[in-house]
């Protein structure tokens, strides 16, 4: 399967080979055209020539007298016979003013025999051409032309005689006028065919590139259509296939985000189903310290038991409420809420303060700002009821919980401060690891905690200095 690029290539090669033959036929056409062959054919006859007069003053001293009579007519035949001998066609000789034609030599004649004499249809021209040759001291030249041949002769006198002349004539075969311009005309239009295949194929390759960036742009584009037209056909099925592909993309994302939520909501519902175990454990453990408190108020009427009394039934009311709030606030009120934090932590800290907090325990909160987010309300308060009670229980008898809620950037930092003085190391290592709300020691097993704000997208740290220890939660104003 030849590529686009390789069709491209192969246009140029065949268009810079058609200028190339074009360019080389009318290189051709000019060369043996009538005017070229003539005047390539005059210049070699002058050279001859000038060998000729050369060659013949070295047959005289130098410095002599020129003669006025020929004394050695086959001397001066032999270097004509060398000289023509050396161009296919050419024939010469001498002609003097006082004896007139002499020395004639013709070595390259294909005939039969070998020619001695001067052609009778050319001696006038001969004559004439040598005389004004000898009186104006100077090489002429002579060209008959005919449709088809030529006839160049070349005149020069030469110096050691008074009169002396040497010529040398050629006949040239011409091409016709007519067929030099046909062949003109042929290779003209080669080289027109040519250029334009090479433009247009360079116009080709310019669009193409041009409507590949745009494509190219496009399709990088995620959120543009998948173009259905383009002018390249060759890339029309492609593009069709291509938008076949992001459809299904698309489909099968729609798909996974459709999961995703799915499973966000299964995952929302363990953890409130965790939460509502944890609950339900606590409840029991108070029940169980009721049924405890209960038995000892029949043996004892002091108000120290009472009072021990009224605070479980207080805390078994709240977890009853709680396990409540589970099953409505999630199924009617709806996992997102307005929630504005200065009056919900005043709430949350008064309520944990008359139902948990004994006479030594004081539960404080404050906002800084008037600070509202979006967020799950119930995953929200569940989180800081396990921390609370988590201190409450664990923390010291008398001391100060204190809830601080602030703004950061998009984020609501809610900060729970205990005076618990700190955890063992191997404790604080599996702070948020196992799966327990009411751990044997203080620190231990809040990854129900962790996982409720990882519900709400947000973050938990544990800060320790050795007298305070610090929850840090960092929760985003809008979920």
């Amino acid at each position: 399967m030849y590529s686009l690029s390789s069709i491209s290539n192969q246009n140029r090669l065949m268009a810079m080979i058609i200028i190339a033959i074009a360019i080389f036929g009318i290189g051709l056409t000019f060369w043996y055209s009538p005017a070229q062959l003539i005047n390539r054919s005059s210049e070699g006859l002058t050279a001859s020539c000038d060998h000729v007069i050369t060659e013949v003053a070295q047959l005289y001293p130098s410095g002599a007298e020129p003669h006025y009579q020929v004394n050695n007519p086959d001397l001066l035949q032999q270097v004509m016979y060398r000289e023509t001998g050396k161009i296919q066609g050419v024939e010469g000789g001498y002609w003097h003013v006082a004896s007139e034609f002499f020395g004639y030599a013709f070595p390259t004649y294909v005939g039969s025999s070998i020619k001695t004499d001067v052609p009778q249809s050319e001696m006038a021209l001969l004559s004439a051409l040598s005389r004004q040759a000898v009186d104006e001291s100077n090489t002429l030249t002579s060209v008959r032309q005919s449709e088809d041949a030529a006839v160049i002769t070349v005149a020069c006198p030469i110096n050691t005689h008074r009169g002396l002349a040497a010529w040398l004539m050629k006949r040239t075969s011409l091409l016709p006028n007519t067929l030099v311009w046909l062949s003109f005309g042929i290779f003209g239009v080669l080289a027109v065919l040519g250029t334009m295949l090479l433009v247009l194929n360079r116009n080709f390759e310019k669009g193409w590139l041009t409507e590949r960036e745009k494509l190219t742009e496009q399709l990088n584009d995620e959120t543009a259509p998948v173009p259905t037209t383009t002018v390249i056909n060759d890339v029309q099925p492609f593009l069709l296939l291509l938008y076949q592909a992001r459809q299904k993309r698309h489909n099968a994302e729609r798909a996974i985000n459709s999961l995703e939520a799915k499973l966000g909501q299964i995952n929302e519902l363990s953890v409130v189903g965790r939460a509502a175990l944890a609950f339900a454990e606590e409840l029991r453990g108070r029940i169980e310290q009721l049924q405890r408190d209960v038995t000892a108020v029949v043996t004892d009427t002091s108000t120290l038991q009472f009072e021990k009394l009224q605070r479980e039934l207080d805390a078994a009311e709240y977890l009853c409420q709680a396990l409540a709030q589970i099953d409505v606030r999630h199924k009617k009120q709806g996992p997102v809420a307005e929630v504005h934090m200065n009056r919900w932590t005043r709430a949350l800290a008064d309520f944990h303060q008359q139902r948990h907090a004994n006479d030594r325990q004081t539960i404080a909160a404050v906002c800084d700002g008037d600070i509202t987010i979006s967020t799950n309300p119930l995953l929200l308060r569940f989180t800081l009821d396990i921390l609370i009670l988590h201190s409450l229980k664990f923390g010291p008898q008398e001391g100060e919980i204190f809830i601080r809620a602030a703004k950061q950037d998009d984020h609501m930092i809610l900060e729970m401060v205990d005076e618990n003085p700190s955890v063992k190391r191997n404790v604080e290592q599996n702070l948020f690891r196992f799966d327990d709300v009411m751990p044997e020691q203080y620190g231990d097993g809040l990854r129900l905690v962790k996982d409720l704000v990882s519900s709400l997208k947000g973050s938990i740290e544990f800060q320790s200095n050795g007298e305070i220890s610090r929850f840090i939660l960092k929760i985003p104003m809008t979920s």
